[in-house]
């Protein structure tokens, strides 16, 4: 089974047991990583999806998704709708949860930044952050700095606890698509509608390093657990892994463990597992990949159809 439209947006919840995926067919659904068994929740039908972002809660009890109307909040071991009434009311191309679990950020096609307090479901604050569509929010791992990136190229650095400003990064010339943090909060990765990475430091205020590689706009990217690796996924259709220790690139080019479909296109979505044993992958034919980390036994066995991530 899968999703009768390209997939818009994959997630792995913290535990690894589950994977959401949201799609074109205004379906979400949540997949068992052991089994492959997966269940299908509905949303509003009369609601208007553009966008399909989705984020996991830090205990992975709760699934976070947004379409151009509202941010709706699943309960992950029954599949139902919370019925809230909170004033998640905005177009949200973008959801990130703080590290504790206490406040959701959501990033809009307004431009804006929605902070809700989640110990009581209301909002805290907006943030006047950018001209165009905020594609991605992200937290920092210790939850002090919210990043954001926009469709004007740049990204936003801003401080959770005042609201404030803190930087403005300036270097994509088009739309910035995904940002991600490195697990010591150390780097930013951004990637874009220019084709490539930028790997900043955030206590300089600049980017080091520029990783070209792909020859289509990169829709999405994430650190590895440890830090070491940086996956990307790009309209181009291809996976790239990154050592960051080198700056090497090495294309994926492995045969799945399992296929929870067909085969993927355009790689809209690419997420590590929290223990870094798996990448998923979401394509716009429909379909989600789980590439597995093999062992040097294994993968020397299997050299010819499988790469070492």
């Amino acid at each position: 089974m899968g999703h009768a439209q390209g997939i818009k947006a994959i997630a792995i919840s913290p535990d690894g047991n589950t994977l959401a995926s949201s799609s074109e067919d205004k379906t979400l659904k949540l997949w068992n990583l052991t089994t492959g068994e997966d269940r299908t929740l509905t949303p509003d039908p009369d609601l208007v999806f553009s966008f399909y972002p989705l984020a996991f809660s830090p205990d992975s009890q709760i699934l976070a998704s947004g379409s151009d109307e509202l941010i709706d909040l699943w309960d992950v071991a029954t599949s139902q709708k919370l019925d809230i009434k909170s004033g998640f009311s905005v177009p949200a191309c973008s959801i990130a949860w703080s590290p504790d679990g206490t406040i959701l950020a959501a990033g809009s096609s307004d431009g804006i930044i929605g902070l809700w307090d989640l110990n009581n479901y209301k909002p805290l604050t907006i943030l006047s952050a950018h001209s165009y569509p905020v594609w991605s929010v992200v937290f920092s791992p210790d939850g002090k700095i919210l990043a954001s990136g926009s469709g004007d190229g740049t990204i936003g650095l801003w401080d959770v606890t005042t609201s404030k400003p803190l930087a403005t990064l300036l270097g994509h010339s088009y739309p910035v698509w995904c940002i991600a943090f490195s697990p010591d909060g150390m780097l930013l990765a951004s990637s874009s509608g220019d084709k490539t990475i930028k790997l900043w430091q955030l206590d300089m205020g600049r980017d080091f390093a520029t990783l070209i590689g792909h020859s289509g706009s990169v829709e999405s990217l994430a650190f590895s657990p440890k830090g070491d690796t940086l996956v990307s996924g790009s309209i181009d259709g291809n996976i790239i892994l990154w050592q960051l220790s080198s700056d090497l690139e090495v294309n994926v080019k492995i045969s799945p463990d399992y296929i929870l479909s067909n085969s993927s296109n355009l790689i809209r979505s690419v997420v590590f597992s929290p223990d870094g044993n798996i990448i998923a992958s979401g394509g716009s034919d429909g379909t989600i990949k789980i590439w597995q980390k093999v062992g040097e036994k294994e993968e020397e066995r299997k050299k010819k159809e499988a790469a070492n991530f």
